[in-house]
């Protein structure tokens, strides 16, 4: 659809002489004989300067230029060319071609979208309450996205499309959306990827749009990258399991490594290391502990009155005795040996070490053990020393051992001191 313009220079401006038919059906609007910027002033100014390019370069113009006519965009293609009447008065000659309009663009966008694009209404009850929407518009994409045809969709609820949860999700979210005037852009798992709930879900990334009483929905697939996303969570998350559990057992390990397999106590591995933090620790800040060696008098022969499997119960209960009766977060009781035990009492003097070992001593020697139907009574020998500067834990050790040995060979049951100081307690 072609027209023509004719337009002639006045004493108050540019005037259309002609306006052609195929125009006014365009723009719905007659300016014949009336000022070209009364309707709109830029094109006035438009015709001002195409007159002046073609004064520069004696050519006609070819231009492409947007208006609004009858209160919509239009665009339009002229060629204008300058002319004279019979009387020689200029004339402006512009052979105009609309070139579409703004709905035309909307649409050409509408269904050239890379995503499924619905335009919805609100179904509203008797009171006015939203209840649904209904698809007044769907693209190609969109069609082939819901695997529809434009002649099914259009006039479908948004359920009709959708199930379950995520027709749920969706009324909701357009409620809002036209109830409150607020986009929503989010996204949903439309169920299962492939019938039986395996290859992982349909997920689309939806945006919605107020328009009217209703609103626009643009939706785009994207179950590859979200189900990616989904199985790097999930083996991160194995990972991460796993690694918890590699570390749990290896703590396991550490913690076996260092404990004694018949009563759960610190076994000499575990000792050795806790001296050799202790002496660390006193050469770098200062302070005080002590070693208590501990030997079970004539456990030999309870062993054979009564049995191994009875020796080992009395160990048991001898371990249990010492640990409820030393500090369980500062002390380590340890079993080093047979029937050998040694006891670290960081942050203890020699007198707290003496009156320790005292302790140990009496409670025991009062303890009945029930071996079967028989009772028996247990006594150890104890030795105590206290840490001395610059001296290593191989040599501790020693010299509590050697404490230990002056209280079994002063006649047991007793608590003794290296280099044969004083022994207390003894009987």
């Amino acid at each position: 659809m072609h027209g023509i313009e004719v337009l002639a220079q006045g004493d108050t401006g540019w005037r259309y002489v002609r306006y052609g038919c195929a125009i006014m059906a365009a723009c719905g609007i007659d300016m014949t004989g009336r000022l070209v910027g009364e309707h709109e002033p830029r094109l006035a100014e438009y015709y001002e300067a195409a007159i002046s390019a073609m004064r520069d370069i004696d050519a006609p113009v070819l231009a492409v230029d947007r208006r609004f006519d009858g209160g919509a965009l239009h665009f339009w293609e002229r060629m204008i060319m300058p002319c004279r009447a019979a009387d020689g008065t200029l004339r402006i000659l512009a052979y105009v071609r609309p070139r579409g309009g703004r709905e035309d663009l909307l649409a050409t966008m509408f269904e050239a979208s890379r995503d499924g694009m619905l335009v919805l209404r609100a179904l509203r009850d008797p009171a006015g309450r939203f209840e649904d929407a209904e698809i007044v518009m769907a693209n190609e994409r969109a069609r082939a996205g819901l695997g529809e045809n434009s002649e099914s969709m259009e006039g479908l609820r948004l359920g009709a499309l959708f199930r379950g949860a995520a027709a749920e999700s969706l009324r909701a979210r357009c409620r809002r959306v036209i109830t409150q005037r607020s986009p929503e852009r989010f996204e949903l798992n439309l169920g299962p990827l492939h019938e039986g709930g395996d290859g992982g879900g349909l997920w689309h990334r939806i945006t919605i749009l107020p328009l009217d009483d209703g609103a626009v929905m643009s939706f785009s697939d994207i179950s590859d990258l979200k189900n990616a996303l989904i199985e790097a969570e999930s083996a991160r998350r194995a990972l991460a399991r796993e690694v918890e559990l590699r570390r749990r057992l290896e703590g396991e390990l550490r913690q076996l490594s260092l404990t004694d397999d018949l009563t759960g106590l610190a076994n000499r591995r575990a000792l050795e290391r806790k001296l050799r933090q202790e002496v660390s620790r006193i050469r770098r800040y200062g302070g005080r502990f002590c070693v208590i060696a501990v030997d079970l008098d004539h456990f030999k022969k309870l062993n054979d009155t009564y049995g191994h499997p009875a020796g080992d119960e009395v160990l048991i209960a001898v371990g249990a005795l010492f640990a409820d009766e030393t500090r369980r977060d500062v002390d380590l009781v340890a079993r080093t040996g047979g029937e050998e035990f040694m006891i670290v009492t960081p942050d203890t003097g020699l007198e707290g070490a003496l009156d320790l070992a005292e302790r140990l001593r009496r409670r025991l020697g009062a303890t009945p053990f029930q071996l079967g139907d028989q009772t028996a009574r247990v006594t150890a020998s104890f030795g105590v020393h206290e840490y001395v500067p610059r001296e290593g834990h191989q040599g501790l050790i020693a010299a509590v051992d050697a404490a230990l040995y002056r209280a079994k060979n002063s006649g047991r049951n007793n608590v003794a001191l290296p280099e044969g100081k004083r022994a207390i307690g003894q009987g």
